[in-house]
């Protein structure tokens, strides 16, 4: 069964956002499937805040916590307005990251795995 869980303290904004997002993507057959295939780390910061929520994905599990962790599998820095096209589908993850509109490090087909967790479909 996949949920969402809080890890620690009280999400700030980003997190706050993010796991609302998921949680309704869970809900699409198609995404519960792929989320439940994954497993590993992924911390996403706002640049110009510095506000950061590290997202784990276990196999079905996802937990959302504030901060980053040290060594995610994967790492996406972009500003709040591209932030906001991609998680509502207006601007795709690949297209944002070569236009440089993103910042990526670490695994990136995990990051675009993950990435589809994270897109609003509604």
């Amino acid at each position: 069964m996949s949920r969402v869980e809080i890890i620690g303290e009280e999400l700030n904004g980003l997190g706050m956002t993010l796991k609302q997002i998921i949680e309704t993507n869970l809900k699409v057959p198609d995404i519960k499937e792929k989320v439940g295939r994954l497993k590993g780390s992924l911390v996403v910061r706002e640049k110009q805040s510095g506000i950061s929520s590290t997202i784990i994905f276990d196999e079905g599990d996802v937990g959302v916590q504030n901060d980053a962790i040290e060594r995610p599998a994967a790492f996406i820095e972009a500003g709040f307005l591209e932030l906001a096209d991609i998680s509502s589908g207006r601007l795709g993850p690949v297209k944002a990251l070569l236009a440089g509109k993103i910042k990526a490090k670490g695994n990136l087909i995990k990051l675009l795995k993950m990435s589809q967790a994270l897109i609003s479909r509604g």
